[in-house]
């Protein structure tokens, strides 16, 4: 989980070249007052002040007030957020001495939280925000884009800055997974959720880097009326991101086994198998992604075993997903 937060955080700067962001005065402590009236968002313990402009999509976990200027909140269970803190820093202040632009990184107190923010520029019209906070126990990370504009900025930073994290919350697990799966007979069971995506192992093995030696697959859902979405070039994104990490120690040698798509009624579905090769060890992948009226299912699995058994239990759980 440790890579994961870290490639989540990194990804603002992958445009971040091109001019310099603006500076923005973050305080050394930010009080958190009027917990009563924040929003809950279901599913997690995350509060955050209401918006009339920043309309709430659950299936993303986004806010959004229009194309151009959105966030989304990402709460992850279990994860200390001060193993991770440090890569991120460091990694941070690496990619910039490469040619990546920080207008304004801090570290500072959110509540009772340690917490770090960061702006970036995005071409010449958008910039966007990072924040994260946490504690031993839980890490949340906030990502943003808006416009270049005095106003955006400041609407959509008084927003991300207003987040916090109520541990008296009680919370269900099922509000972040938008789909139904039977793991009765299987050994596989729901490690943890990431916004909507949820993170299945063997007996709830924890991962470790990101996860090319634990037997796993997850399972991630998106509405159906994404702009201009593609089945066949979401799925080539997914295949060409396996061979470029932006982590280049972290890239896996693909070889492709066999593609398929196809349909079934009114559902597209499109399903590759991969042979991958990392630190010269050898690994099976099945993607499996299916676009319905109800919505997208994404299905990754990852086998390491001898012979390679979890394959076709993988291609059995993936076909028989539901959506809610």
């Amino acid at each position: 989980m440790k890579q994961t937060v870290v490639l989540f955080l990194l990804m603002f700067l992958s445009y971040s070249c091109e001019t310099s962001g603006q500076l923005i005065n973050i305080p050394d402590q930010i009080n958190i007052s009027g917990i009563e009236n924040k929003v809950n968002i279901k599913g997690t313990k995350i509060i955050i002040n209401e918006s009339k402009d920043y309309i709430y999509y659950k299936e993303l976990k986004r806010f959004q007030k229009d194309s151009k200027n959105y966030f989304q909140v990402i709460e992850i269970l279990n994860q200390d957020y001060y193993e991770v803190i440090p890569n991120i820093i460091s990694k941070i202040n690496e990619l910039e001495k490469q040619g990546g632009r920080i207008g304004t990184k801090k570290e500072f107190k959110l509540g009772s939280y340690d917490a770090y923010c960061g702006f970036a520029p995005q071409g010449q019209d958008s910039e966007q925000i990072i924040l994260t906070f946490g504690d031993t126990s839980f890490s949340v990370l906030v990502i943003g884009i808006f416009q270049n504009d005095e106003k955006e900025r400041k609407e959509i930073t008084d927003l991300v800055l207003s987040t916090y994290y109520d541990k008296e919350i009680k919370t269900n697990i099922d509000d972040n997974l938008f789909y139904n799966v039977d793991l009765k007979k299987s050994e596989f069971q729901l490690l943890n959720v990431m916004s909507n995506v949820g993170v299945y192992t063997i007996g709830k093995e924890k991962m470790t880097g990101n996860g090319i030696y634990t037997n796993n697959f997850s399972i991630g859902f998106l509405p159906n009326n994404l702009h201009g979405f593609d089945l066949k070039t979401y799925s080539d994104k997914l295949i060409y991101k396996y061979e470029n990490n932006i982590y280049k120690e972290k890239n896996i040698k693909i070889k492709m086994i066999s593609e398929k798509k196809y349909k079934e009624e009114e559902n597209e579905i499109i399903k590759v198998e991969m042979f991958g090769i990392f630190e010269e060890k050898e690994l099976k992948i099945y993607q499996y992604i299916k676009q319905t009226p109800k919505g997208i299912i994404q299905f990754v699995g990852t086998d390491i075993s001898k012979k390679y058994v979890h394959f076709n239990e993988y291609k059995n759980i993936a076909e028989n997903i539901k959506i809610k």
